[in-house]
């Protein structure tokens, strides 16, 4: 099958969409199928797309805002007549690409929704209505959680036309021990215990609340360090509210790493923690991805009860279960993994089964392809 997948996110920009789409073509291509991304223009991509199993065809203008939408557009119709079928990464580029292609050349699509790409906007908005339209032309709407599919109902699109098709994590990369104690060594965590977070510094992501439970797991586990990985707006809050606290020479904060060593952090830490809440907004977590690649490396998960994180950590199971904005709660979680070794091995264990057998980028696109064959 020839497919076409044009997106506003994709390498190298960051984030849960682009990591979709990066797996998903993969695994596309590895199944067989003819695959051409179009995807914005960065300098320095070259190497990286001819490394691809796919042909990825960039395009400029992306800090144009909503407006790169037209180039995108002028660079993805030269391949809609001789594509089999349009994947909508995100709603409101590929989505409504595909919506177009079907209108004017009958070619099908199929978009996903995640969560707060339709929840921004209200449905009887002129974005809404957009949306609304784009998502009832679909072949198939793929919803990355119970929560995602239950507010794209409460949106106005017929639960009938919507899969859950829960995301994944990609096979882990082992390190050596020596390699892991480099790491060690270039982030100065020495033989400390490693409470590790991956993530965009936004507020719902709960990175604040992760310093402030830092006193009460001192308290306990005074050979413990936080490694807070990724940027954002909200890392300098983070950083003066460590200081304020006196855990400043306790709390990492890396910025962004290479992948590499990402894939080590997540095999040397003892616990993945991430309170994920509601910001302001009321945008929450579609999924959250970072847990079931925490998952992948047999590690137990400390994460925030809100939006589709209930699907992603199994509350006993594979992970705890605590409320957002709870510093109190989340430190006692952390600290009842760190204080028994069993139950966090077994937590581990249990998350890194249901990446193998469930969790993981083959079986999503599996199971997106059953769906769209289900609609057609």
């Amino acid at each position: 099958m020839r497919i076409l997948v044009p997106t506003a996110d994709y390498p190298p920009i960051e984030g849960g969409i682009s990591t979709v789409a990066l797996n998903v073509t993969r695994e596309l291509a590895a199944m067989g199928h003819e695959v051409t991304v179009v995807a914005p223009r960065f300098p320095g991509q070259e190497a990286f797309d001819a490394a691809e199993p796919v042909r990825v065809v960039r395009f400029g203008g992306y800090g144009l805002g909503w407006l790169r939408f037209l180039p995108m557009l002028a660079a993805t119709w030269p391949h809609v007549k001789r594509s089999d079928l349009i994947l909508g990464i995100n709603i409101a580029y590929g989505g409504v690409m595909g919506y177009l292609a079907r209108r004017s050349r009958g070619v099908p699509y199929v978009t996903f929704a995640y969560a707060y790409e339709f929840l921004k906007f209200g449905r009887n908005s002129l974005p809404g209505r957009l949306l609304l339209a784009t998502y009832g032309g679909a072949t198939s709407i793929i919803a990355i959680s119970h929560y995602t599919r239950g507010q794209l109902v409460a949106f106005g699109v017929p639960g009938e036309r919507i899969s859950v098709v829960l995301p994944g994590a990609p096979a882990p990369a082992p390190c050596s021990d020596t390699a892991l104690q480099a790491l060690r060594a270039r982030y100065a965590l020495g033989n400390d215990r490693v409470i590790l977070a991956v993530g965009r510094f936004i507020a719902r992501k709960g990175h604040a609340t992760l310093v402030r439970a830092m006193p009460g797991i001192l308290a306990r586990f005074p050979d413990t360090v936080l490694v807070l990985v990724g940027r954002g707006p909200y890392m300098g809050d983070a950083i003066r509210t460590a200081a304020e606290l006196g855990v400043r020479d306790r709390v990492v904060f890396p910025g962004h790493v290479p992948d590499e060593d990402v894939a080590g952090l997540y095999q040397l830490c003892d616990v993945f923690a991430l309170p994920t809440g509601q910001d302001a907004n009321g945008q929450v977590e579609g999924f959250g991805l970072v847990f079931s690649e925490a998952h992948a490396y047999g590690k137990p998960v400390v994460a925030g009860r809100s939006g589709g994180v209930v699907d992603a950590v199994v509350d006993g199971e594979t992970g705890l279960l605590v409320e957002p904005d709870s510093p109190g709660a989340l430190a006692d979680a952390v600290n009842s993994l760190l204080g028994d070794p069993d139950l966090a091995r077994r937590l581990g264990d249990n998350g890194r089964r249901r990446v193998e057998s469930e969790l993981n980028w083959t079986r999503f696109t599996e199971r997106m392809l059953d769906a769209v064959g289900a609609a057609s």
